[in-house]
């Protein structure tokens, strides 16, 4: 008998996977209940509802799963303490997937156990003293088991947030994925990273990410938490929460990240999957931005769609993030499978800090590094993405007025203390010099010729 599991949103039955171990196959049946309502959504564009007598494809399903899956240490831990290998992603999706990044649950039940929702409260207190232990202690392990299904390299803990921490909201450890689900995480703690060579790492991403909202870009919600280690406090845009207290009720919301969108392993979240050493800079199969804008087709307004990718593209431009690769762009699935862009989240200004590679995940045309963007690049980088020059450059000079104004406002929030200040400083006289530029660059790349492109 095969492997089987068997997947939920809410309390709602969408389909089942089944796993062929020896062989690792994979197969998707969809809950013909669910696949009939109007209201359904497939997993990802590559497994739709009605994927015909063949189904759909095993390495896609395969793909599809190994994008909810944690990644780096988080993985190494997963898999220790579960007993299975790294690269069993069936196994591991069964041991995690009561509490993954979106809307979807699995469990190798073929029906929801109703019970009681746990949730434990997080002490300040013990949140510090784990940050400080997690060379002794994963720190996504608590009460023994992992806590963390989200893909990504940086240390998270999922938690819900009872109110608004300046309403003395208490942060909770909740467990309540396989017992009907009412209950579940409604926000990120990313703590520092534990690499020297990246000091304020979560007040950088705090900058970058408020200077977007300040600017009026949709990124995520973001709150600087003091255990009194700085801690970044992410509101997931994937949950909602329907009812509050004293019995709350948090729906979930179905994403798929970019990669999941054109159907590309986790290797592929970089435009060089391969690498930049020399003799594989050619091999550019990896997310890009011509993939990445072709997401438009999937959705139901797809100028809106194209509109947020750019100037989610320049923000990255503006702010120094060379890190922006496929799996840091989400889209929410609505209804009959059309992708509608989510807020954006993990904007670090990662020029900032020296000893890393900062080349772009994704070229701007043809240039991968930052200093070394030109007018044409930007020029070929529109005429890729089918993109008007003139609205490259209404949006270029746009944001870039925004971004001088704002970068020096946000430096200013009273969020920042002691070194912090110096440091934030620095990331927004850098993104004001980033603006200057862009709009140099935005204003000569719309008089490239054509027919140089």
């Amino acid at each position: 008998m095969k492997p089987t599991l068997h997947i939920w949103w809410d309390e709602r039955h969408l389909g089942v996977i089944e796993h062929t171990p020896r062989d690792d196959r994979w197969s998707l049946s969809y809950d013909p209940a669910w696949a009939a309502d109007p209201a359904a959504f497939p997993l990802a564009p590559a497994l739709p509802l009605n994927a015909g007598e063949a189904g759909a494809g095993s390495a896609s399903i395969k793909r599809f799963i190994e994008h909810l899956l944690p990644e780096g240490r988080a993985l190494d831990v997963a898999s220790q303490i579960n007993g299975l290998a790294k690269s069993n992603s069936f196994g591991l999706i069964r041991a995690l997937g009561a509490e993954t990044a979106g809307a979807l649950r699995f469990t190798a039940e073929d029906r929801l156990v109703c019970g009681a929702a746990v949730r434990r409260e997080l002490p300040l207190q013990e949140l510090n003293e784990r940050i400080g232990a997690r060379a002794q202690t994963p720190f996504s392990v608590w009460d023994g088991q992992v806590r963390m299904s989200i893909a990504g390299l940086q240390d998270k803990l999922l938690v819900y947030l009872d109110r608004p921490l300046d309403e003395g909201g208490r942060l909770f450890l909740v467990d309540g994925g396989r017992s009907g689900g009412r209950l579940a995480s409604t926000h990120l703690l990313k703590p520092d990273a534990e690499d020297p060579r990246t000091p304020h790492l979560v007040v950088n991403e705090h900058y970058c990410m408020s200077l977007a909202r300040r600017m009026g870009l949709p990124a995520a919600e973001v709150t600087l938490l003091r255990t009194p280690r700085p801690v970044l406090l992410v509101r997931r845009f994937d949950r909602q929460v329907v009812d509050a207290d004293p019995n709350p009720h948090i729906q979930r919301k179905h994403i798929v990240d970019a990669c999941q969108a054109c159907d590309l392993p986790v290797s592929f979240k970089y435009e060089r999957h391969l690498g930049n050493a020399p003799e594989l800079r050619q091999h550019r199969d990896g997310m890009s931005f011509e993939r990445l804008f072709g997401c438009a087709a999937l959705s139901g307004n797809k100028a809106v769609t194209r509109l947020t990718l750019l100037r989610w593209a320049l923000f990255q431009f503006l702010c120094g993030n060379s890190d922006a690769h496929g799996k840091n762009f989400t889209f929410f699935v609505r209804p009959g499978g059309l992708l509608e862009p989510a807020p954006w989240y993990d904007l670090v200004s990662v020029l900032q800090y020296q000893g890393f590679d900062t080349e772009l995940a994704m070229a701007f045309g043809d240039v991968f590094v930052h200093a070394e963007l030109t007018p044409y690049a930007l020029a070929d980088f529109a005429h890729r993405c089918g993109i008007a020059r003139q609205l490259l450059q209404r949006e270029g000079l746009r944001l870039s007025k925004l971004a001088s104004t704002a970068a020096a406002q946000q430096q200013l929030a009273p969020d920042y203390q002691g070194e912090e200040i110096a440091f934030t400083g620095r990331i927004a006289h850098f993104v004001q010099a980033q603006a200057r530029r862009l709009a140099e660059l935005v204003t000569a790349a719309v008089k490239v010729r054509a027919e140089d492109l």
